[in-house]
């Protein structure tokens, strides 16, 4: 089942409506994959490198454990939730970020609104207050005040801990 605020972002952006967020922020359709993921920069001497062609794959296998959602062009950053190999539901899985680094990392909050509020309530000229403000008077539910009180996700495997064990395995196998 997809998140309702997921749901109303994707309609919203469908209509032409600009998300409270950033412009630069676009919602992915379903089973699209975000720009961070492309590897068509390295050429053929970058990936007969072992540490590099590891990276690449073990990128490849945790990005492969989300459902990405959004992207951010101009700062080369990729929202989705983390299902993890337990393959949890989206209601259930935590959000992540991979920026364009390749490096994975959860964030809090218990929905992508929250998640992005505090992503971008650090430059909004509104701050969180601002940006959670905006999704409440679009009927989309934002639970705390400050983003200090949203929820730190709690799950095992991490997505940035997956990403280490998977290159550490595939380096070790090459």
């Amino acid at each position: 089942m997809i998140p309702e605020d997921l749901t109303l972002w994707r309609r919203r952006q469908a209509d032409g409506h600009p998300n409270p967020w950033s412009e630069g922020l676009r919602l992915l359709g379903e089973d699209e994959q975000p720009a961070a993921l492309d590897t068509g920069y390295l050429n053929a001497e970058d990936l007969a490198n072992p540490d590099i062609a590891a990276n690449v794959r073990a990128i490849a296998d945790t990005a492969a454990l989300i459902t990405w959602v959004a992207e951010d062009g101009d700062e080369g950053q990729a929202f989705g939730y983390w299902r993890g190999p337990e393959d949890l539901p989206l209601s259930e899985a935590p959000v992540v970020s991979l920026d364009n680094e390749g490096q994975f990392q959860l964030l809090a909050g218990a929905t992508l609104s929250e998640v992005l509020c505090s992503e971008y309530g650090q430059w909004s000229d509104d701050g969180y207050p601002g940006l959670a403000a905006a999704c409440r008077e679009l009927g989309v539910e934002v639970g705390a005040e400050d983003p200090i009180d949203l929820p730190e996700p709690s799950v095992s495997p991490r997505p940035d801990g997956f990403h280490e064990a998977r290159y550490r395995e595939l380096l070790a196998g090459s």
